[in-house]
């Protein structure tokens, strides 16, 4: 007999982005049904590179001092051209979101922490060795028809079973079970080989590399790491090495056209290829794994009731190491949405504006991605001297060589079209920058002592008033007013205005603060509760 399962969301797929999707729903105090077909979170080291931005969306689900400890903090890259010598070693530039810009992690252990969370909140209810086998929408809600085998599961974290070398897949023979599922709202974050979009009909536009990569992980590499990956563009074979805390590294090196997969990745080959950067005799060969690079991207990110997100909507290669952030932030911007939605404070429009917004910068990472790989991966011997004359002439332009080694242009997110407010004329350029964009995070000065920025904010909506002095007052959406100090002065071109931040900590809207009614107003075609928003005088 066919289990039934009622949530207000179904979240299919359970790496770090269908994990973050499900404990960012369930903050919001909706009913979350989770399912994934393995039985566990991942055990493989895949993702590696980390952004502020997803360090703040995992400081607000609440694992970032757990998982600060695994992390190699603050890291650059250097890149080292024909003959091994160093063309441009670069770094992001003065953090704004209140942690580091970039920074290495384990995703087994990121994950582990995110299935942990979960497992924490009572009202999501996790569902492992269970697999989606339909979807049929109807004009409230969906229903999404899946098998399980075995028993029924919660899951285990896949760091836990991996440093046990545990097996909890259920046998091949394991009994199944039908489960049928009701949910309002399904987010698909069901990775590349996503069922979700195959059973929707989404196509994805694209390609796949001709180019593979062997990937090596090591675990006891002695020796304190230096914060910075290695990109080894020699024009003969190109390899990336990627340092980690507690004796974690990653070799990268490019396979070519002919070569055997299988006798690359063995014992022999590995040794071999390691060999000019480390003797590898003394540690321990933790994945050794060939991987093809994709530059693809779902054709929508939306149908009826379902969203995809994560590697289920775009697939891009490693080398700007932004597939796994471009997947949590699909998750912070699709979870605020839908919980709106679901409470009846955001309308159709509100969802749709997903897409609107999150697709183009998807897509701007997959080109990215795949123009750095043509710098790193290029064995052609006239272009590789020609790269690393222009990288180096770089450094008699000050602004072109700021440019490239502050990592400027790797474009951060920002929103003129989706859920964003006009910006009256009378607002200032460098203030009207804010809207669209993540909000700055400085240290501000309370009552009670000095303290991050994200901890003043509401999970709701909040008004964030700008007055001199550099004093900023926090209004959520009952009224509730706290006066602090910019004490950093981040905020100091905006000046005599008020923004509104979204509940994804974007900054939604900027006006003069005798217009915030007017700006409230604009949006709410969208989220109708902004305009029952507390009204103060006009200043």
């Amino acid at each position: 007999m066919a289990e039934h399962i009622d949530a207000d969301v179904l979240v299919i797929g359970a790496g770090p982005t269908g994990l973050s999707t499900a404990n960012l729903l369930a903050d919001q105090g909706l009913r979350v049904a989770l399912i994934e077909k393995h039985w566990g979170s991942g055990d493989e080291p895949r993702a590696i590179s980390a952004t502020d931005e997803t360090l703040r969306v995992m400081h607000q689900i609440g694992i970032l001092d757990a998982l600060a400890p695994e992390m190699l903090m603050g890291t650059g890259a250097r890149y080292y051209g024909r003959g091994g010598k160093i063309i441009a070693e670069v770094r992001p530039g003065n953090p704004r979101l209140g942690h580091p810009g970039k920074s290495q992690f384990d995703q087994p252990v990121m994950e582990g922490l995110l299935f942990e969370a979960a497992t924490q909140r009572d009202n999501i209810e996790l569902h492992f060795n269970t697999e989606a086998t339909s979807i049929v929408q109807h004009k409230t809600g969906v229903v999404v028809n899946a098998v399980r085998r075995g028993d029924r599961s919660r899951g285990v974290s896949g760091v836990v079973a991996g440093n046990t070398k545990s097996d909890h897949a259920p046998a091949s023979d394991a009994q199944q079970t039908e489960l049928i599922i009701n949910a309002a709202w399904v987010i698909a974050c069901d990775g590349g080989r996503s069922f979700t979009r195959r059973e929707l009909g989404i196509g994805l536009s694209g390609s796949t590399q001709v180019e593979k990569w062997i990937v090596v992980d090591l675990l006891d590499v002695p020796g304190t790491p230096e914060p910075f990956a290695s990109f080894h563009c020699n024009g003969t074979r190109p390899t990336v090495v990627v340092p980690g805390v507690k004796g974690r590294r990653r070799y990268e090196f490019m396979l070519f056209e002919g070569e055997d997969e299988q006798e690359m990745i063995s014992s022999t080959s590995i040794t071999k290829l390691v060999a000019p950067y480390q003797d590898i005799s003394t540690v321990t060969v933790r994945r050794a794994t060939v991987y093809t690079a994709h530059q693809r991207i779902a054709e929508k990110y939306r149908v009826g009731r379902v969203l995809l997100a994560g590697d289920a909507a775009h697939l891009m290669p490693p080398f700007a190491g932004q597939g796994l952030n471009a997947g949590i932030r699909d998750a912070a911007a699709a979870a605020w949405r839908v919980g709106a939605h679901i409470a009846g404070e955001g309308t159709d429009a509100l969802i749709d504006d997903y897409a609107a917004e999150r697709r183009p910068h998807a897509e701007d990472m997959v080109k990215l991605s795949k123009r750095i790989g043509w710098v790193v991966m290029n064995t052609n011997p006239v272009i590789t001297r020609v790269r690393d004359a222009l990288v180096i002439a770089t450094r008699a332009l000050p602004p072109l060589n700021a440019w490239l080694t502050q990592m400027r242009f790797l474009k951060q997110p920002h929103y003129t079209t989706g859920t964003v407010a006009p910006t009256p004329s009378a607002v200032p350029a460098a203030a009207a920058n804010l809207v669209g964009r993540s909000l700055p995070q400085p240290v501000i000065q309370t009552e009670t002592g000095v303290r991050a920025l994200d901890e003043l904010l509401s999970k709701d909506w909040t008004l964030l008033e700008v007055t001199s002095g550099n004093r900023l007052v926090f209004e959520d959406l009952e009224g509730k007013r706290t006066t602090t100090t910019d004490i950093e002065g981040v905020f100091a071109a905006a000046v005599g205005m008020v923004l509104l931040v979204r509940p994804d900590r974007y900054v939604g809207g900027i006006a003069p603060i005798a217009e915030r009614t007017a700006m409230l107003a604009s949006l709410g075609a969208k989220v109708p509760r902004l305009t029952g928003a507390p009204v103060r005088s006009e200043q």
